[in-house]
């Protein structure tokens, strides 16, 4: 995903940041991340057991194999798998999903916070985020527009948000959910004049 935002697409959803900045007081930023966590402890789960697996099948299956050998098969049975999980998607394919929610949620919340979006003196921050492995998608909003906005409207700006990404509009995504959303803010938050840009409209790459 992160490959389908290419320079040019990153300076339209900077662009429409901009735009939408100055219909509201209210400060929007965009974030995309590669993978929200490494998930060794699956590959490493999963790797035991299939060499504690193919362990077994030499044992019961090969009649000449001694204990050496089934040692050996184990051990090379956990490299390769181990490697398969680590080098390919697929580690992440079979990590439950739950767990990868969890890390790209937790990284969502830290980049909120490590980039100020917290500190806004109207608390009415808002953050578009997205993490490709776990294909993720999110918007976390600070304190005021929790307040203001109508959950359903806001959910319904989420699921067009989720569905555009997940089946691979990133750059549509982004464009569509700022522009939705930014008519909500200039409701809460209408722009008054001319205000300092807290946080850069840069596309966040992490």
């Amino acid at each position: 995903m992160q490959a389908m935002i290419n320079n040019e697409s990153q300076q339209r959803i900077e662009a429409a940041i901009a735009a939408a900045e100055l219909r509201s007081r209210a400060e929007l930023v965009a974030v995309i991340a590669g993978r929200a966590s490494e998930y060794r402890a699956t590959g490493i789960a999963l790797s035991t057991i299939g060499a504690f697996l193919a362990g077994i099948i030499a044992w019961a299956f090969v009649p000449w194999t001694g204990a050496a050998d089934v040692l050996l098969t184990q051990f090379v049975s956990f490299l390769a798998l181990l490697l398969l999980l680590e080098l390919t998607p697929l580690g992440d394919r079979l990590t439950p999903g739950h767990i990868l929610r969890a890390a790209a949620q937790r990284l969502a919340h830290a980049v909120f916070l490590e980039q100020g979006l917290a500190q806004t003196p109207e608390r009415n921050a808002v953050m578009f985020f997205v993490s490709t492995a776990e294909r993720h998608v999110e918007i976390v909003a600070d304190a005021a527009i929790d307040e203001k906005v109508d959950q359903v409207q806001w959910q319904q700006i989420v699921d067009n948000f989720t569905i555009k990404v997940r089946s691979g509009e990133v750059e549509a995504g982004y464009l569509a959910a700022i522009e939705s959303l930014s008519a909500l803010l200039a409701a809460h938050f209408p722009a008054s004049g001319q205000r300092p840009n807290a946080v850069s409209n840069r596309l966040l790459r992490l």
